[in-house]
């Protein structure tokens, strides 16, 4: 029996793709910049033309989408307005989720928390859900219910950002936990439960297999009882 295909939009070196791998599905990526490491099939193109293919599209069961998301950090939102770099930054969501409801099929819209409010009623995941080495807060916005289960969030999260991997302390709480970044590529992608990327920035970039591997199974069984 084949398996259900999603198409992974904006992928990356396959954080996402991975996930929905181990849920079951049948992955193809998309992004604007070869990944050597991407372990799927994997459209070098720009998601924003892709997502004009309605018939394309109608290929797959399901289309994730992680729009650029440096328009919503917690950097930009700090810097906005000042006439640098950051309010060059554009927002997708809303431009992606017309596209995807024109093509009328399952999708899903990642982005960071500082991207709620451009969001419909999406959960939250992080680290401490999965029992994983960061805390790394992802939005999910999806038109098949999704649900999650509360968990408390990561102690002592390492910090996977940055241009590289310095081990440097970037902050200590009251309470007397802390967060470093991490010290190498290798604690990073442990962290994250990451084993197949070996470019740090990738890593930085990615979100945790575990948090759509988790919203991929509940996209199986929605797809079993439309069914």
């Amino acid at each position: 029996m084949s398996r259900p295909r999603l198409l992974d939009l904006f992928c990356g070196a396959g954080g996402c793709s991975v996930g929905y791998s181990r849920a079951g599905f049948d992955v193809t990526g998309v992004d604007i910049e070869p990944h050597d490491d991407y372990p799927y099939d994997l459209i070098v193109s720009d998601a924003m033309r892709v997502l004009l293919g309605v018939d394309f599209l109608s290929e797959f069961d399901v289309v994730h989408a992680s729009p650029p998301c440096q328009a919503k950090t917690t950097m930009s939102n700090r810097y906005r307005g000042k006439g640098g770099r950051t309010d060059e930054h554009i927002n997708l969501i809303a431009p992606v989720r017309d596209l995807l409801l024109t093509w009328g099929g399952l999708y899903v819209i990642e982005n960071v928390p500082g991207a709620r409010f451009d969001l419909r009623e999406p959960i939250t995941l992080h680290g401490g859900m999965f029992e994983l080495g960061v805390d790394r807060p992802r939005l999910f916005e999806s038109n098949a219910p999704l649900m999650l289960a509360p968990a408390p969030a990561t102690r002592n999260p390492l910090g996977v950002y940055g241009a590289r991997p310095d081990g440097r302390r970037l902050w200590t709480r009251a309470d007397g936990t802390e967060q470093r970044a991490a010290a190498s590529i290798e604690a990073a992608g442990a962290a994250m439960g990451i084993d197949w990327m070996t470019d740090f920035r990738d890593i930085a970039e990615a979100i945790p297999p575990a948090y759509t591997e988790c919203i991929g199974g509940q996209l199986l069984d929605y797809l079993e009882r439309a069914a």
